[in-house]
């Protein structure tokens, strides 16, 4: 239950802390790289929390592969923001080892033998 707890509490912090970086977007970028930037950051926290509420495992597996693959396209975003200087270095390099964090322990729920 521990991890359980470490998953959600570090995808909600990633979720808010992208949330909060995304609408200080110039405001050219706010409905085009922001809002799809908000919305893959939350897509992982919902589909954590989601998972978290069903009872089969091959569901709360498959929640956890979305919010994998919606980890991904976070980190992808990121990358093309930081690109683009919608992001400081400080900022992305905070965001990015989160998000690396929990790729590593979604990624060991994906394919622990």
């Amino acid at each position: 239950m521990k991890k359980n707890y470490l998953i959600f509490d570090l995808a909600d912090k990633i979720a808010k802390k992208i949330f909060k970086l995304a609408l200080d977007f110039p405001p050219k970028y706010q409905y085009s790289i922001g809002e799809q930037l908000r919305r893959s950051a939350l897509s992982i926290i919902l589909n954590i929390v989601e998972g978290g509420a069903r009872k089969s495992k091959k569901e709360k597996r498959q929640l956890i592969n979305i919010s994998f693959s919606s980890l991904k396209e976070t980190k992808y975003l990121l990358h093309f923001s930081k690109e683009f200087n919608l992001l400081g270095e400080r900022d992305f390099n905070e965001i990015i080892s989160e998000i690396n964090e929990l790729a590593k322990i979604l990624y060991g729920i994906l394919y622990k033998k």
